[in-house]
């Protein structure tokens, strides 16, 4: 475990300077959690309190439509913040749902605690600025590629972005995030080779 916190510390370092004794002080509000496979972290139209950092695994964020169809919204892996945002800023139970495609691993805390760690140092309200942005641009580019993309350009893009996760990750979630049928994905893979 001593390994992933060195790593997770190197890695946010990189987005923003944190000092020791900051990094030490944020340890004592965090808890680890093991997630196993296809359990969630987050469901839909519940309430939810905690960020998690990705510590190993893979996670899928994905929509629930009334009839039980689902879409896929995006996945993250390694390092990577993985939260119902919009729910922790809001108070409002989430409306998507977070479950692990793999047997994983979290970093959580809860997010009042994090928001308390902006007063302590300007360190924390620079990485949480950082990490709003970050998914601002994640957003707006999903936004521009489904509105904008064909589908075999998206499913490019997926593998530029995700191709080191992609047999990890099922096809019909992939043709899910791409916002087409397993069948033309299927198509597409064909015309690819």
């Amino acid at each position: 475990m001593e390994k992933t916190w060195e790593t997770l510390y190197e890695e946010l370092q990189k987005r923003v300077p944190i000092p020791p004794e900051e990094w030490a002080y944020f340890r004592t509000l965090t808890s680890h959690r093991t997630i196993s496979k296809n359990s969630h972290f987050v469901k839909a139209s519940e309430r939810t309190d905690s960020i998690g950092i990705c510590a190993g695994g893979l996670f899928r964020l994905y929509y629930t439509t009334p009839d039980g169809a689902e879409f896929n919204k995006s996945f993250c892996a390694k390092n990577d913040f993985v939260a119902s945002y919009s729910a922790l800023l809001l108070n409002m139970p989430s409306y998507f749902s977070v479950q692990s495609l793999a047997d994983s691993e979290l970093i959580t805390f809860r997010y009042k605690d994090f928001q308390a760690l902006y007063d302590r140092h300007v360190c924390w309200e620079r990485l949480g600025r950082i990490i709003a942005e970050q998914l601002f641009i994640n957003k707006e580019t999903r936004e521009r590629e489904l509105l904008l993309l064909s589908a075999e350009a998206r499913y490019l893009l997926f593998l530029e972005r995700y191709g080191h996760l992609s047999g990890q990750i099922p096809q019909y979630h992939v043709a899910s995030y791409l916002g087409i049928t397993p069948v033309a994905l299927s198509r597409i893979r064909r015309s690819l080779t």
